[in-house]
């Protein structure tokens, strides 16, 4: 599911974070043929090839001023502007009472970045683009789950 909303299990309540995708956009996508096409509560989502028809069906619509484009490894998204995972992550923190220096994140693509740099470690697995491993805090040998498990034998190791 793309959204960009704060999930509360214990009630099972979800807070959206900005307001879903504009019909006209979503029309405006499907008549210029773009596919796959994901319909999230918030975020629209399809693959990178896609993202010129992309950024003219918004241009078209005039929303340029109020969307963002945001890659994640082969794949275009399209979220309200100054919504992403970093500003997740600062509500969710809100909620929760926590610091962003008590966080550690891990990423691998390019909309992963400002919340890497955003936390108290921002960490990128083996496998992250060249550009993230470059932003991120430290990088882990391991790639997907086994830099994910590295990460944690570490932390739990470390004398925290």
């Amino acid at each position: 599911n793309v959204t960009a909303a704060l999930n509360f299990p214990a009630d099972g309540s979800v807070r959206l974070l900005a307001e879903g995708p504009s019909e006209e956009l979503v029309e405006t996508l499907k008549r210029k043929g773009v596919a796959p096409l994901a319909v999230g509560q918030v975020v629209l989502a399809t693959t990178e090839n896609w993202q010129g028809l992309v950024k003219e069906a918004i241009r078209d619509v005039r929303l340029d001023d109020t969307l963002d484009v945001i890659l994640n490894k082969g794949s275009v998204m399209v979220l309200p502007s100054g919504v992403d995972k970093w500003t997740g992550l600062v509500e969710a923190l809100g909620e929760m009472g926590l610091l962003k220096e008590a966080v550690v994140a891990v990423g691998d693509a390019e909309n992963d970045v400002t919340m890497l740099e955003g936390c108290g470690l921002g960490v990128a697995v083996g496998n992250a683009l060249a550009m993230v491993k470059a932003r991120a805090g430290r990088v882990t040998l391991g790639e997907r789950g086994a830099g994910v498990a590295e990460l944690i034998d570490g932390l739990l190791g470390a004398d925290v």
